[in-house]
């Protein structure tokens, strides 16, 4: 079932952001470009709410055309596909100033699907 499904892809979707922000609340940008392993890290989660949110179902997407969907995924070929593309300063810029958005609707739409 398609909201079953939505549900579990944005339950994740909302934890990944969560770890995502639980470690980088108190990380500088500097720090952060000199630690590969907190880059890997954070790759690696942007990389799974790339995936998550690719199989979230086409109506759901519909409804909020004002999220960049296709730029999600992309990123998310980018780390899986081209690993020595990664721009470390994307990341941290994705990271801190991309996901907000991306949260307040998956936990919006949560709340609304779990009613």
């Amino acid at each position: 079932m398609a909201v079953n499904r939505d549900i579990d892809r944005l339950e994740l979707i909302v934890e990944l952001i969560d770890h995502i922000h639980r470690r980088l609340t108190h990380v500088t940008e500097a720090a952060f470009l000199r630690d590969q392993d907190e880059i890997d890290l954070t790759a690696f989660r942007l990389l799974h709410i790339g995936e998550a949110s690719h199989k979230l179902s086409a109506d759901l997407k519909e409804r909020h055309p004002a999220i960049p969907w296709a730029a999600i995924y992309q990123m998310r070929n980018v780390i899986s596909h081209v690993y020595p593309a990664i721009i470390p300063l994307r990341i941290w810029d994705t990271a801190t100033t991309k996901l907000h958005e991306l949260r307040v609707l998956c936990r919006a739409e949560l709340d609304s699907l779990l009613q």
